[in-house]
Parts: structure tokens; sequence; C-alpha cells
């Protein structure tokens, strides 16, 4: 299966096989949604099972860790919401609302539904599950196609989690409140308010990672899953909540100053930095794997690339190093 145009910096990752924790980054990038994709409700459907409200295990097809453990599948329901077979509670809520499709027509192609796919990326194993054109349940069972909610959950086999935002526009839907989030009531939301969640637990909760609040602001607490809030905005389409494994080996971790003074360009296997010459030392490239393939004392030099993709660049300076992430044609 292939998933259109989907690289990220992420990629950029070796795994140390040890127990670990996770950080959160978020990002503004591209959303594609998936082909060559499995639907689950039409699956459920040909089952003669309930294809809008349902919990399914997904395999992997890798060993995907997750705070320490190494698993091989996951369940997740409807309403965004997973676990892992060997957990008593929910241990993931990715956008987790309460949602629903339109009803299945007779059509090989669905405009309401949840897909899934598997890739590879530069070498690293993903599960996707995209919920494509969804509806708030309450919403749609009263009014209809008023609104609607695309978003992908991504697992790689190093760990790693992602949560893209699709196009969502509830300008229309009653049961959610910008600055507050989803309602179990249209009218009054006080003491109602029941997502959307976006946060990781492991299986006893001491362990977590929680994005909440406003998207541009986030609140990121960690270990405290008991004040972890609500995303009480709406991304923009292309926006990204990584959740990251802290044992994961990067360059990502190099440390480097807060301001970059060089700015870098990339086209055909040339990469030149600009910037003033004077600081400027060197400059070290990695792969998507973390590896090193590049090097260079010029400001202008060739790499072997045989494929469109990114790259971490890390310029010494004459006052520290700073770090650049560059998609090379």
């Amino acid at each position: 299966m292939k998933i259109i145009n989907l690289v990220f910096f992420q990629l950029a990752l070796t795994v140390i096989c040890v127990g670990q924790s996770y950080e959160i980054n978020h990002f503004q990038w591209n959303y594609d949604t998936i082909v060559n994709y499995n639907s689950v409700n039409i699956e459920l459907g040909l089952a003669g099972e309930d294809p809008n409200y349902w919990e399914k295990n997904f395999d992997f097809g890798f060993e995907f860790p997750f705070f320490g453990d190494t698993l091989d599948n996951v369940i997740i329901d409807s309403d965004g919401l997973g676990y892992f077979p060997a957990s008593p509670e929910y241990n993931f809520y990715l956008f987790a609302g309460s949602y629903t499709i339109a009803p299945i027509l007779d059509t090989p192609y669905l405009h309401s539904e949840v897909r899934y796919a598997s890739t590879i990326i530069n070498q690293l194993n993903a599960l996707v599950i995209e919920y494509h054109n969804v509806f708030v349940a309450d919403e749609y069972d009263e009014q209809g196609e008023n609104h609607s909610i695309s978003f992908q959950m991504w697992f790689y086999e190093n760990g790693t989690i992602d949560l893209h935002f699709g196009l969502i526009d509830l300008t229309q839907c009653s049961y959610y409140f910008p600055g507050q989030g989803f309602s179990f009531d249209n009218e009054d939301p006080t003491g109602n308010i029941y997502g959307p969640w976006v946060s990781i637990n492991n299986n006893d909760f001491s362990e977590s990672a929680c994005f909440g609040g406003d998207h541009s602001n986030p609140t990121i607490l960690y270990d405290d899953d008991a004040n972890c809030d609500v995303l009480t905005s709406i991304p923009p389409e292309g926006f990204v909540v990584q959740f990251l494994p802290d044992n994961i080996s990067s360059v990502e971790k190099i440390d480097t100053e807060s301001e970059n003074i060089f700015h870098c360009i990339g086209h055909n296997g040339v990469i030149e930095i600009l910037g003033d010459e004077s600081k400027y030392k060197s400059c070290s490239v990695y792969d998507m794997m973390g590896r090193k393939i590049g090097y260079s004392t010029n400001s202008r030099f060739s790499i072997n690339t045989d494929a469109s993709q990114l790259y971490i660049l890390v310029t010494e300076r004459e006052h520290g190093q700073e770090t650049h992430r560059l998609f090379i044609e």
C-alpha cells in the first residue's frame, strides 16, 4: 500500500531498546489522505456488524514499542480511543470524541468512513488509520452533514505516534463550543465537556503525555494525567501533534543555540548555506535514519541522493551549532 507524499522529520531516528517515555512536538506540515486503503466500515457492514459504532483490532505488522512494552496489535474504536490487549484502560486518546459516519451506500467509494493502510517510509514501517470526513454523533443525528472532521493516527515501528489534523469544520456544529470543546449539551456546555482529548499513557497511568488547551499555545503535561485538559481549539489542516520516544537517538538531540543565523537551500542534490560566510565552518548532513551521509567545509556542496527526501543539516559556526531540516528534490 502507498501513502501520497508523506515524509516527516521525526523519521530521522534509531531505536534504543529499553523502557521509554515520550516528549511532545507539534508543527505544521501537509495533510494527504491515504490511498490503497482498507475501509473499517465496509468490512464491518459486510460482516453484518454495526459499521457506525465499533471497536476493532489492528495488527501493526511489526513490533511496536510503547512505554517499555513490545506490542503486535492495538484496539481502536469509532471514537478515536485506543488500548492494547494487555491494558485494562485506554492508552491513548487521539482527538477522541464521539463520532459516526454517513450511511453506507451501494458504491465502492465512501465519502465518510474510517480507513487504514500499512506503509513504509524511509525504511520505517507504519500503520496509518484515517478518520475521513466523520461527524460528531449527536450533531449528525439531529442535523446531518453540516460539519466535517478528518484526522489520522500514525504508528511507527520505532514507537513514534503522530496525530495529523485534516480539514475540520465545526462552524455549524452545535455540540462544539470554541474555546471549550465537545459537549453533551448543545445549549449549555458547563460541566458537560467530554473532549476532544489528545494524550497517551501507560497501563497504570503512572506515565503519560498530554497535549491540551489552545493548540497555538498548548498546555503540555508529562506524568500528570489527572490534570490533562481537552483540546480547546481546532488546529488547521496539516497540523501535527507528535509523541516522540525519549530514548530515540536522533540528530535532533544535538545542542544548538536558540537562533539560527544561516539559511539552507537545496535542489538536485546540491546544498547551499546562505549567511555570513565569515562565521561558517562546516556542515554535516544526516539522512532520515540518523546516518551521517555528507560533510563539507564549503558553503555550497553536493550529496549523493537518488530520491526526494528530508535531511537534517548540522552547521558548525563561529560560536556553536545549529540544525536545519531541508527537503531536497
